[in-house]
């Protein structure tokens, strides 16, 4: 028995070449039967048994010389092979699968200055599930494809995979990043983001694309803005590094 898979919500199959006769004389018919879930495709054998002559030849054996056939149904079941259907899987079927809510995280804690970057991080990463769909044994698999970042004051900040910290960027702090974001004035604001997913799903046959991309929301993140003011000092910080404003 041959079992191929098929990806598809819906799936109809009718096979049907006439009884003809070929060259070695026989007949040949391909039939179908759908039940839902599965295709049933048999083909009859030639009506005719075969020998081989001294010629190396194969010719129709003789009336005479023939075998009773065998009772193989209407499918031919003798000699068939099955077609198992495996529906299209959607969002909302793997969104038992999903990753975790992550946290948002930011650079100064839990801080920014008016007129300065303040940083936004989300640790954000592929996720990998298993567990059973549709009766089957399956692997999902999350994929991140955009974060963005709503930093409380009516803005939002799109881009890449969650974004990384000063450090790990080799940058100084208060730096412009692909996740920052500069507040014009000073209060308290609830940031949040939104990680967007591709899903792919693996019945042990290869991955196949869910359409779509799931949005996960990131717990939430309270930044306090506040104001700086320069003040003059007699030396810089490089030399009283415990000086006002180092």
């Amino acid at each position: 028995m041959l079992t191929l898979a098929l990806l598809a919500t819906t799936f109809a199959m009718a096979i049907t070449a006439g009884a003809a006769d070929d060259s070695i004389g026989g007949t040949s018919v391909w039939e179908s039967n759908v039940d839902g879930r599965a295709v049933e495709v048999g083909a009859s054998r030639p009506t005719a048994p075969y020998e081989t002559t001294t010629k190396g030849s194969r010719e129709p054996a003789r009336r005479e010389q023939s075998a009773e056939p065998r009772d193989c149904g209407a499918l031919n079941r003798c000699d068939h092979f099955t077609v198992s259907l495996l529906p299209q899987a959607t969002l909302a079927d793997v969104a038992s699968f999903a990753p975790v809510t992550l946290p948002l995280r930011g650079e100064p804690a839990g801080h920014g200055i008016v007129g300065l970057p303040t940083n936004f991080m989300v640790p954000a990463a592929e996720h990998t599930a298993t567990g059973t769909l549709f009766d089957l044994p399956v692997t999902v698999r999350f994929t991140p494809e955009q974060v963005t970042i709503l930093p409380g004051d009516g803005a939002t900040v799109s881009a890449g995979l969650g974004g990384a910290s000063w450090s790990s960027l080799g940058q100084p702090q208060f730096s412009p990043t692909a996740t920052s974001h500069t507040y014009a004035a000073r209060g308290t604001y609830a940031a949040s983001a939104v990680v967007r997913y591709r899903a792919e799903v693996d019945f042990g046959r290869g991955w196949r694309p869910v359409p779509g991309l799931l949005e996960i929301p990131t717990a939430g993140y309270t930044v306090e803005v506040l104001e700086a003011h320069s003040a003059l000092v007699e030396r810089t910080c490089d030399e009283a590094p415990s000086g006002p404003g180092c």
